[in-house]
């Protein structure tokens, strides 16, 4: 009897410990999900509706982690050093994953990190806004305003290598102008002075300007996305008056580098699932966000046309953010 109990206990470690890597019974425990930004904000709401969804897809809890600081680099370089036993993902930004990379000798991460990419979750819309009281009534107009006064004109963002910065530095490289970056403390302050005119123009998600959008405070002149948005069916895209100038913003769940094939296979199908909910579906919409194209291979190429566009700029601009 006491061998079959030592033979059964050898069994069941084994069991135990192969359950993570053979992913047959993965999850067994909560996951973590790390967010790179402090709580309240966009990612972090978005981590919280989706860590809820996949949840009740896998049977385990999801609890969010914030590590913030470095622009996101603290949160990316704790995941590249994670075990890929799929208990510990993160909602990745570009910043992260793509601007980070190109524009910081040091990230605090190997650049080169080829992390398990699980899918997208949404993507925010880019649109260019300037004040309502703005003399430019088009993004033409504007730029042959700023060719024909060098130096001039002065854009907003919510910081240093956010997807915002690097939009309006994609515009000056695409429009041939130079124009005065205003980095400011996160988005509330940019769009604050934005309205009050203090700056001449924007690149931001729809959601984060939507209100002062309908308020009349904002008037938009192009969106940055691939198609022109239902919202502003009127409105050109910016890619119509420069070929290839796509901006936007986008989440996606990622875990560590060299994750076991049925564990991420897992996560996806979680994070899919979680992503066509009817729930986490309409809350986005309301934010002016949409479902992005889901799944390991789309998120691949998403990643592969975002690096190239922000390289050329980076490349073109002498970008560097160290």
């Amino acid at each position: 009897m006491k061998l079959i109990a030592i033979l059964w206990l050898a069994f069941g470690m084994t069991t135990a410990f192969a359950a993570p890597g053979g992913g047959t019974d993965y999850p067994s425990r909560p996951l973590r999900m790390i967010v790179g930004f402090a709580a309240g904000g966009i990612t972090d709401i978005t981590a919280r509706q989706i860590a809820e969804e996949m949840s009740q897809a896998l049977g385990q809890a999801v609890v969010v982690d914030n590590r913030t600081g470095a622009g996101g680099n603290i949160a990316t370089a704790e995941l590249a050093r994670a075990q890929p036993d799929g208990y510990t993902v993160m909602l990745a930004s570009p910043g992260q994953l793509v601007v980070n990379p190109l524009t910081q000798k040091s990230p605090g991460f190997d650049p080169r990190t080829k992390f398990t990419l699980i899918s997208l979750v949404n993507e925010s819309p880019f649109v260019f806004v300037v004040p309502a009281a703005s003399k430019f009534k088009s993004v033409p107009e504007l730029v042959a305003w700023g060719k024909a006064n060098d130096g001039m004109l002065s854009f907003a963002s919510p910081g240093m290598g956010t997807t915002m910065h690097i939009a309006g530095e994609m515009l000056q490289v695409f429009a041939g102008i130079k124009a005065v970056h205003v980095p400011y403390r996160g988005g509330a302050q940019s769009t604050g002075d934005l309205v009050a005119g203090r700056v001449d123009f924007m690149i931001d998600s729809l959601g984060a300007v939507a209100s002062q959008v309908q308020a009349g405070q904002l008037k938009v002149l192009a969106a940055a996305g691939n198609e022109r948005l239902p919202q502003f069916p009127g409105v050109p895209t910016l890619s119509e008056i420069y070929p290839d100038f796509v901006a936007s913003s986008w989440l996606g769940v990622v875990g560590p580098p060299n994750m076991p094939p049925a564990v991420s296979a897992a996560l996806v199908k979680a994070v899919e699932r979680g992503a066509r909910s009817p729930r986490y579906v309409e809350t986005i919409e309301k934010r002016g966000s949409r479902i992005a194209a889901l799944g390991p291979q789309a998120f691949a190429a998403h990643l592969e046309k975002e690096r190239g566009r922000v390289e050329r700029t980076v490349v073109k601009a002498g970008l560097r953010l160290d």
